[in-house]
């Protein structure tokens, strides 16, 4: 345990870890009371919106990029079909596999919420960065993601990042540079 203590690696780590869970805490509960829907319906519709809208997304591949269990994707699109943001499709030419589409009323609910969501991101993490330590920071996280073997070309294509390795290495002395005054 003393080694951890002093191992920069787990700090940064550690602190990714933190910045994660305090500034999603709060953005959800943010974007819940503007929107009147939990911050994960959110994250479906806006995943369902994006390269998936129109087709759907098979629900095995859904819960992988949400980061949730199959079972959890299930009781999620379940409460969304509900809701009538979302409708299940299965295609005739392969019965085991279960698509989640949205809907009219879950893009519409997806695309009112976006400015909300942008909004939110902006004020507990954006506005503490300059855009030279946001570039740095999708280009770090996009060199670990790739180094552990996940899937990133999302983060890589909204991004714009080709190589991670030489954009991390073209701005290597922001990690060393002053954090930007917190307003």
């Amino acid at each position: 345990m003393g080694e951890a203590l002093h191992d920069p690696a787990f700090f940064a780590w550690y602190g990714v870890l933190q910045l994660q869970a305090r500034t999603m805490e709060r953005i959800a509960k943010e974007l819940e009371e503007r929107i009147g829907m939990p911050a994960s319906w959110y994250e479906v519709l806006a995943c369902l919106g994006g390269e998936h809208d129109g087709e759907g997304c098979r629900m095995n591949e859904l819960a992988d990029e949400l980061l949730i269990s199959r079972g959890g994707a299930t009781k999620l699109i379940a409460r969304l079909e509900e809701a009538g943001y979302v409708r299940r499709v299965t295609p005739d030419d392969d019965r085991r596999a279960t698509f989640a589409q949205l809907t009219d009323a879950g893009r519409a609910a997806a695309e009112a919420a976006h400015p909300h969501q942008l909004e939110l991101t902006r004020e507990y993490f954006g506005k503490y960065l300059t855009d030279e330590e946001l570039a740095q920071s999708i280009a770090i996280s996009t060199k670990v993601l790739r180094g552990i073997g996940a899937e990133c070309g999302w983060l890589e294509m909204q991004a714009g990042v080709e190589d991670a390795e030489q954009a991390v290495g073209a701005s290597s002395g922001l990690l060393s540079a002053p954090a930007a005054e917190v307003a």
